[in-house]
């Protein structure tokens, strides 16, 4: 009884941490992310630069993640690693901020290279924090546990984009990104410390070392649905991330939306968001992490559709708030589907970084590929090629939910 109030009083913990943490990661990234294309676009960022602010994070993943999962793996107190690699992540957004001290010609390079460079280290913690939510969060609580951290910290970002882009409207040019950047790497520190403050046990190496990278990878063969399941979200994810660099910059050059619009954007999609967590939760825990995921992915598919007809902002604004529906759902599901799939061993990191990697070689190519395609069609066209195909590949995603493994049949058998 003790031990059990005691297991208790830590999970409680642990999920006050995570979302205080989760609300000052809120305010500093709803700083910079909404707003770090038109800034790129302001310094001078040509469409191939603006492509890059997707694609250069991502192969950023693809070169470290090995790497920093052999790192992790030979340390025996990941969380102090995990906390302190966040601090450095965090002092990128005011590096941001000095990019228009340096010569005109290199400031848009600075911005990318920056973007690019600051996903290293933050890769490193998101694989960090996942693991951590896979001890830390028993799996009867997780779609609670996300649907509340999500709900909050949605509303604290819709609060965030909307004063923020009404500020950088209202001071001078680039003043206004300096001093917003610095803010948000203010709120990046107080992120880093409540990080910090998780109670987390230290791993004993002696006991059991975590197998290679190439064992999990090796290993992962013998769950076929993990194998399904990696497949297409890699196919899911090229297919979604080749139009983000082409939704900014066709509201930027074309509908001609300024900060205050590029904030309305984000605000409405994340009040779709705000206004479905729940519901997608409550999807999950009847139907399944799968059949929740495969559904989003779906939903996800027409918003392209839609955008292939948007001629003005306001419209615009409507079908990002249907996006936001659905993004939410397929951001927070396909994380819990992911631990849900992960093996109850101690390679949990090394499954964690195959799927990472797998979903970020997909996301480095996509956005080049997605900006070389809209200039060989043009927008209408490349929108429609994008919505068919989330479409078809989200029927995949029904499929591998409803696919049982050979292991799990028996055992269900028996």
């Amino acid at each position: 009884m003790k031990k059990n109030l005691e297991v208790y009083k830590h999970l409680k913990y642990n999920i006050k941490m995570n979302m205080i943490n989760g609300l000052a990661w809120a305010i500093g990234f709803n700083m910079v992310n909404p707003f770090i294309g038109i800034y790129a676009i302001k310094l001078g960022a040509d469409d191939f630069q603006v492509s890059l602010l997707n694609s250069l994070p991502a192969l950023m993943v693809v070169i470290g993640v090995i790497p920093v999962t052999y790192l992790i793996n030979s340390l025996k107190n990941v969380h102090k690693f995990a906390y302190i690699v966040l601090y450095i992540a965090r002092a990128f957004y005011f590096l941001l901020a000095l990019a228009p001290f340096f010569d005109k010609e290199f400031q848009p390079w600075i911005v990318v290279i920056l973007v690019g460079v600051m996903n290293l280290p933050s890769m490193a913690v998101g694989m960090c924090w996942q693991s951590f939510m896979s001890e830390l969060i028993p799996p009867e609580y997780r779609s609670k546990v996300f649907a509340d951290r999500n709900f909050w910290t949605t509303i604290v970002a819709t609060i965030t984009v909307l004063v923020t882009g009404w500020l950088l409207d209202k001071i001078v040019f680039p003043i206004n990104y300096q001093v917003i950047f610095t803010v948000a790497f203010i709120f990046g520190l107080i992120e880093s410390y409540y990080f910090s403050r998780f109670h987390v046990v230290k791993r004993d190496l002696d006991e059991a070392k975590p197998g290679s990278f190439y064992e999990a990878f090796r290993n992962m063969f013998e769950s076929k649905k993990f194998i399904y399941f990696n497949v297409t979200s890699f196919i899911y994810y090229f297919a979604w991330m080749m139009a983000w660099p082409i939704f900014t910059i066709y509201k930027v050059n074309f509908l001609h939306a300024n900060n205050a619009w590029m904030s309305i954007f984000t605000i409405v999609s994340s009040i779709g968001s705000i206004l479905a967590f729940y519901k997608w939760a409550d999807l999950s825990n009847k139907r399944g992490n799968g059949f929740a995921v495969a559904l989003s992915a779906l939903l996800l598919g027409f918003i392209p559709l839609m955008w292939a007809t948007a001629k003005n902002l306001y419209v615009g604004a409507i079908f990002d708030f249907l996006g936001g529906i659905a993004v939410g759902g397929y951001n927070m599901l396909l994380l819990n589907w992911l631990l849900e799939l992960l093996p109850p061993t101690s390679e949990k990191m090394n499954y964690i970084a195959v799927f990472t990697l797998i979903t970020q070689i997909s996301a480095f190519i996509a956005p080049m590929f997605g900006m070389w395609l809209y200039t060989q069609m043009g927008y209408v066209a490349f929108m429609i090629l994008t919505g068919i195909a989330r479409i078809v590949v989200s029927i995949l995603y029904f499929l591998v939910a409803n696919y049982e493994d050979e292991i799990k049949e028996i055992e269900a058998k028996q």
